[in-house]
């Protein structure tokens, strides 16, 4: 499928991850947007009710892998503080759709590039967040079997970064994470609290560095005030300023051998990404 191909031909269903938020301006977006909306609220059972916080998040996404493993084309699955940028529907596809074991970020954070694949170039990365992102069945089943490996891994009631372990699971089996090169959306909510307990770089908080378009809405990060939206962005410009400086936006892995000329051209596009 060539890469003019846009999101909304592609993506079937989007499920909006919520427990008790107010998700109505995400909901009426993605609508908008032609991405077929639904609001997946979690029942927690009186057993997962005593997962940490972060763990809680992970049955939810489970969930949503579950019913995305069974259906038919790409699902698009996102937390509640998404915000997608306007244009969405119409954005272009990102990743090689011939490959049923590719999938995609909308949204990433602190992404890093491994390398620029086929023709198209798409860029195949690596990030964390799972705030937004598109899969198909089989990369469901895939994350399915993460879910089972992580939860015999790890207690959950104690704090653990499933989504920093989720892409190395995944590449393990054949799986291959590619991102977009201006994010599509943004990371709109406050930080989680047990990120700051456990001592993580500005307490887990991540922002876009770019966007694709303006938003749909303010972030709730902005507190309804303007202003403080744009600091926001101005400061997350000017970090992936500093990522791209210190040489943390791309990888030299043993996958792919880079050549002088290859390095130069993944370093041309992170600068490209944030002055353009």
């Amino acid at each position: 499928m060539p890469i003019s191909d846009s999101l909304r031909q592609l993506i079937k269903r989007s499920y909006i991850l919520a427990y008790k938020e107010d998700v109505t301006p995400l909901w009426e977006a993605l609508d908008r947007e032609g991405l077929h909306p639904q609001v997946q609220r979690v029942q927690y059972s009186d057993e997962e009710l005593s997962y940490a916080r972060q763990v809680r998040t992970f049955v939810n996404h489970h969930r949503a892998w579950q019913r995305a493993a069974t259906q038919d084309g790409y699902t698009l699955i996102c937390e509640s503080d998404f915000v997608p940028c306007r244009g969405l529907g119409g954005f272009d596809v990102f990743w090689p759709t011939d490959d049923p074991l590719a999938w995609g970020y909308l949204y990433q954070g602190s992404p890093r590039l491994f390398a620029l694949i086929g023709p198209e170039q798409y860029l195949r990365g690596h990030c964390a967040p799972l705030v937004a992102y598109v899969v198909s069945a089989s990369v469901a089943r895939v994350f399915c079997a993460f879910f089972e490996d992580e939860m015999a891994r790890y207690d959950p009631k104690q704090y653990f970064s499933f989504d920093s372990h989720l892409q190395w699971f995944a590449m393990r089996h054949g799986s291959r994470a590619f991102i977009t090169l201006k994010h599509y959306g943004e990371h709109g909510g406050l930080p989680n609290p047990e990120h700051a307990q456990m001592g993580l770089p500005r307490s887990g908080q991540h922002r876009a560095d770019n966007l694709a378009a303006p938003l749909h809405f303010l972030p709730q990060y902005a507190r309804g005030n303007r202003m403080r939206f744009l600091a926001v962005r101005l400061q997350s410009r000017l970090l992936g300023f500093g990522r791209l400086l210190t040489n943390r936006w791309f990888v030299v892995t043993d996958a792919y051998h880079h050549g002088f000329l290859e390095r130069a051209r993944m370093m041309a596009l992170g600068v490209r990404r944030l002055v353009s």
